[in-house]
């Protein structure tokens, strides 16, 4: 497939993510929505009952643990689980869940379709390749993965909240309310920002990983395994980063 970059340096995925974003017009064409709502569904929506039983274990555990250590009234202990649980772990654990589900299973596709030589039979078809695979890639990754985020977080919250109400014998509207009250507007949305970043960043390396190869089986469990490496190095420089960011505004 004609793509604008060649090689597989980090460069190449910022290279992608600019043409998806001039590019990104396109979506408007039904064949390349199709294929937008296609991704979107096996990317988030297929994934939200994984998501949700994630989430129900990490928020009832981490948020029993902490009131435990620490005591439910205190303010560092609502503070960590909002940092800890609801800013930290919940995008990063969806991000990880995006990147086992779909990050392989896009490289993979695209590997197969270079093996079959589809991009020259797309092609003659008058369909641009570049813009028919990784547009709704991207963006279907993109869309996806702050959903899922946002779902695991009120999955997480609802079920640390009822963990503490249950083990501890705090009021269900007390222990939530300390909880919003402390809670950073700003933050909630950096969470999803963050994903949505995340999200597209993921999909540009599936795309070039699954695009570049060469046109042999052997190609295919290749880029699958760099896909999900390099986008788990994506996932943890952008957590990282972030970090860095709200630590040096605070």
């Amino acid at each position: 497939m004609s793509s604008p970059t060649a090689d597989g340096r980090p460069g190449t995925y910022l290279a992608l993510l600019w043409f998806a974003a001039g590019r990104r017009r396109e979506l408007r064409r039904p064949l390349l929505r199709n294929q937008l709502r296609r991704q979107i569904h096996d990317a988030g929506i297929a994934a939200l009952p994984l998501v949700a039983a994630l989430a129900v274990l990490t928020g009832a555990g981490v948020s029993s643990q902490l009131a435990a250590l620490i005591g439910v009234d205190t303010d560092l202990t609502q503070q960590l689980i909002f940092l800890g649980l609801f800013f930290e772990l919940a995008p990063l654990l969806s991000a990880l869940v995006v990147v086992a589900r779909s990050s392989a299973g896009i490289a993979s596709e695209l590997a197969v379709m270079n093996l079959h030589d589809e991009y020259t039979a797309l092609r003659r078809l008058g369909v641009p390749p570049a813009e028919y695979l990784l547009l709704p890639r991207i963006f279907g990754l993109a869309i996806a993965l702050p959903a899922i985020t946002a779902c695991f977080q009120a999955c997480a919250m609802l079920s640390g909240w009822l963990a503490i109400t249950l083990i501890h014998g705090r009021p269900l509207p007390e222990v939530a309310g300390h909880f919003l009250d402390l809670a950073s507007p700003w933050l909630v949305l950096l969470s999803l920002a963050k994903s949505v970043l995340t999200g597209a960043l993921i999909g540009a390396i599936a795309c070039h990983q699954g695009s570049s190869g060469e046109a042999s089986a052997r190609a295919i469990s290749d880029a699958a395994i760099r896909s999900v490496g390099a986008s788990l190095i994506a996932v943890f420089v952008i957590d990282a980063a972030t970090a860095a960011l709200v630590w040096a505004l605070r």
